[in-house]
Formats: structure tokens, sequence, C-alpha cells
């Protein structure tokens, strides 16, 4: 079971893309996420997989938009040395109906996301908003279609997520997941995300988050 993503917080574009290009990686692409107050960069890694950075636009969230802004500003503003704080991940489920079992018996509530242009087809999400107040839960995505296939001028050729640390109880991921996602090591704590390894096929890997 591999992890299909991770969400991380920054300051600004600048910031982000200077921290990425000092592991060696480019961006593939960026967009306003409507409504929310931010935007992102998607960094694609390896058989799907990606990192996506969050940051502020300076654009107004509408009034009921879910607190993603907020959590990232709280994070930034708790670690004023760090960048790139890991704020979610999500684990990629290859059979629809497997999600729909999964989703069912944890109440979770599924999202049919529609394409996102020709690079990023649609997906099924679980579990957005469940894991605003238990953050160390993952959320579940199967895309009918394949993962996203993207480019990106990267300098080290990436080999995908090869860890990822969690603040959570470990028997309750595996429950909520179906299973033991890869690389997961589960630290003490509730808080959720706290760094996420990447490898590379050149050279040493890098760790985005906070330091142990």
């Amino acid at each position: 079971m591999e992890i299909d993503h991770v969400v991380l917080a920054a300051r600004g574009k600048t910031e982000a893309e200077e921290v990425l290009d000092q592991a060696g990686l480019g961006v593939a692409r960026g967009r306003t996420l409507p409504g929310l107050g931010l935007s992102n960069l998607v960094v694609p890694l390896r058989h799907g997989q990606i990192l996506e950075v969050h940051y502020p636009n300076g654009e107004t969230p509408a009034a009921d938009a879910p607190p993603l802004l907020r959590f990232d500003t709280d994070a930034l503003d708790t670690h004023p040395a760090h960048t790139l704080i890991p704020m979610a991940w999500l684990v990629v489920i290859e059979d629809a109906a497997r999600l729909r079992d999964l989703a069912a018996a944890h109440d979770m509530s599924v999202i049919e996301a529609p394409a996102e242009g020709p690079e990023f087809p649609p997906y099924t999400l679980a579990g957005f908003g469940a894991n605003f107040e238990r953050r160390f839960l993952p959320c579940l995505i199967h895309w009918p279609q394949g993962q996203p296939v993207l480019d990106a001028p990267h300098r080290r050729r990436p080999l995908g997520i090869t860890g990822i640390d969690v603040a959570g109880p470990v028997g309750t991921i595996e429950d909520w997941c179906g299973g033991e996602p890869d690389g997961l090591r589960t630290l003490p704590g509730t808080s959720g995300p706290v760094r996420v390894t990447v490898g590379f096929a050149e050279g040493p890997p890098v760790t985005f988050g906070l330091p142990e």
C-alpha cells in the first residue's frame, strides 16, 4: 500500500521553489486553489507519486472554505525556522470498491473530483474533513483513469517517497487504511505528519519537514 502524495506548507512560491531546487527537484505545474486562499506547486516523483506544496496567495478564503490556510499558517508560525512542513498525506487505493468499503466502515466522506486539465485526471477522495480533527489520518485516493503522469525539470532523478514520519497511533492508521502504508513510521502524539523523505537515484535522500 503506497503513499500517493504528501501536502506541504510553504510561506510563498519563491521560498518553496528555492528549497525544491536545492533538493534537485523541479515543478511540473501549479494553480490557484479556488476559494481556499492558497495556490499550489506539484512535484512529480515516480509512478504517480507527488509532493504538493501549498502557499498563501493573498486571496481571502471563501466563508465556507475548509481551514487549510489556517492550518498551514499556524504550522509555519509555530516553526519559523523551517520550510516545507508536511500537513497532510494521501494513500492510494487501487480498487474503487475497496475505497468505498473503507469509507463506509469509517463514516468517511467521499468526493468525486473532476480532472484538473489533461495531465491531471479525475479522482475519488475519501476521508477529507475527518482528518481535520485527527490530523494523523491520511485521505484515501483512487484514480479511475490512472495516476497523473507529469514531467518536471529535475536535476536529480527521484525514486519516490521512501518514508514518512507521522505522530499518531499505528493501529488506528492501519485500520483506517486497511493495511500498513509503505514507509510509515509512527511517533508518539497525534499531531500528524512530521517529515517526509524522498530518495534519489543519484546522491543522498532529502527530508522535508521538522528535524528529528
